[in-house]
């Protein structure tokens, strides 16, 4: 509670973890929210694509729906996830994408894109959108930002998935290529 009242998050948010950069692709969220009473939170450095998605925000007025933080402790970002209605992805392209698996091991819901890596690190029960498609995005928000029993069965069920990824079954697989090597 105490890294709610500090960053003043709403009761319910979507959240996007790291750095505002293009390929991130973070100013579709925000064009997903606009007419939606959706709040989002902004997690990460800046980059100079950044000022894209300031000036969409003043020129649509969402300053109220839309919460930027930066320097967020480990320890606070943890909290930030785990207190999250949705993880939000769009990403054009990623080599893995480590926060989708820290918004599954959080037990949140995730939204990500189509393709490249983003299915192997969201499991079968993330929900995957065009990353291109405001459309897209604004109905895979709308299936699940007030709908609680669905957020909860697929956390639950990316929380299983995601333990393919923790250090006990990273450290098996890792001793098993290496016993095979010999």
């Amino acid at each position: 509670m105490q890294s709610k009242k500090k960053y003043g998050l709403p009761k319910q948010y979507i959240l996007n973890v790291g750095t505002l950069q293009e390929r991130k692709n973070a100013l579709l969220i925000v064009k997903a929210i606009k007419g939606t009473d959706y709040n989002l939170v902004l997690v990460g450095g800046e980059k100079k694509y950044a000022q894209k998605i300031h000036s969409y925000i003043k020129e649509n007025n969402l300053n109220n729906q839309v919460s930027f933080l930066k320097n967020v402790s480990a320890n606070e970002l943890a909290v930030v996830y785990q207190m999250a209605t949705i993880f939000c992805y769009p990403s054009l392209c990623e080599g893995f994408g480590i926060p989708i698996i820290e918004a599954l091991f959080s037990k949140t819901p995730v939204i990500t894109s189509q393709g490249n890596c983003f299915p192997e690190a969201g499991g079968p029960n993330s929900i995957y959108i065009d990353p291109t498609s405001e459309e897209s995005l604004r109905e895979a928000f709308k299936s699940l930002y007030y709908n609680e029993s669905e957020r909860k069965r697929i956390a639950d069920l990316g929380y299983i998935f995601v333990q393919r990824f923790s250090d006990e079954e990273v450290a098996k697989n890792l001793f098993q290529v290496y016993k095979s090597m010999l």
